[in-house]
């Protein structure tokens, strides 16, 4: 079946021939009247049906962390189909929200990491003709509001780009630093930045999503941190595969005495620069969920 990207790899993993075109950013995200004009992509079968996975799971909870203008039509039209024909995950949020005494909704930030970095790769292609070849590789993470001006900064450098879609729904500003042009930093805001502070034990919000593409021991690096960010990550040995996705053993990788250190002099130099990644919370649910669709600011 011929498509707009026939004879193109994948942008995914840049590697299958691409079979189909793709959403860059999930149309179901959107209300219908907002899914015009949105980027599209080569995509192949394979890394299609994985995004489909990830944008499903992704595209029932976050709206009840959304700010934007069409948070309460997007609750109350696209998220109760999807929780009927997901009744375990339906039963999850629920318990989630009723534990946390209607303050919260329990997420799995794994989805979105992944599927935001699928995202890095597609707008890289689309704004600066980027592919990631070997050697390459694209991550995400959660970062506490307050590292926001550190990263307007960076994102400020070299080749900029901004985008605005379905009036609010999803915005993005990147830049390509110049450094090398794989070398790509992202800032994504989803139904008007939702919060993952849902844990009052916390202090302060922590809204800013950020992805990055670039040279796969850098990708690896931020991958490891946002990993062991986790705390239901299993415990790694030092014979195990090192999390970052460099093959080699733990004591040989980031578990080495060598990479400790030199992480450890990082996350001090970030911290005096206020950037500190988000520990893993759930969604401040702003008073609203499955029982209680309509928001309540």
């Amino acid at each position: 079946m011929k498509h707009k990207f026939s004879g193109e790899i994948c942008v995914y993993c840049n590697e299958a021939p691409a079979d189909t075109s793709d959403h860059a950013i999930g149309r179901k995200f959107f209300l219908e009247e907002r899914r015009g004009n949105l980027p599209q992509v080569p995509a192949c079968r394979s890394c299609n049906s994985r995004k489909s996975e990830l944008e499903a799971y992704l595209m029932t909870v976050l709206p009840f962390g959304a700010k934007n203008a069409d948070a309460g039509t997007i609750l109350t039209k696209l998220v109760p189909p999807r929780l009927e024909k997901n009744a375990k995950l339906n039963r999850k949020i629920t318990r989630g929200f009723n534990r946390s005494g209607g303050t919260s909704i329990p997420f799995d930030h794994k989805p979105l990491v992944e599927l935001f970095g699928m995202i890095a790769k597609a707008l890289a292609y689309q704004h600066f003709g980027v592919r990631l070849g070997k050697g390459f590789s694209a991550t995400a993470a959660i970062f506490m509001d307050q590292a926001t001006p550190e990263f307007a900064r960076m994102l400020a450098l070299g080749n900029r780009v901004n985008g605005d879609l379905g009036a609010g729904t999803f915005k993005y500003q990147g830049a390509q630093p110049g450094n090398y042009p794989e070398l790509t930093l992202w800032r994504f805001e989803i139904y008007g930045g939702v919060d993952f502070g849902g844990d009052p034990n916390l202090f302060g919000r922590a809204s800013l999503t950020m992805a990055a593409t670039g040279k796969t021991e850098l990708i690896g690096n931020l991958f490891y941190g946002t990993y062991m960010q986790d705390p239901t990550s299993p415990k790694v040995g030092r014979n195990d595969p090192c999390p970052c996705g460099s093959g080699k053993k733990h004591k040989k990788c980031h578990g080495s005495v060598a990479k400790i250190e030199a992480r450890e002099r990082v996350k001090a130099m970030a911290a005096a620069s206020r950037i500190v990644p988000s520990t893993y919370q759930p969604i401040a649910a702003h008073g609203y969920g499955p029982d209680r669709p309509l928001p309540r600011y």
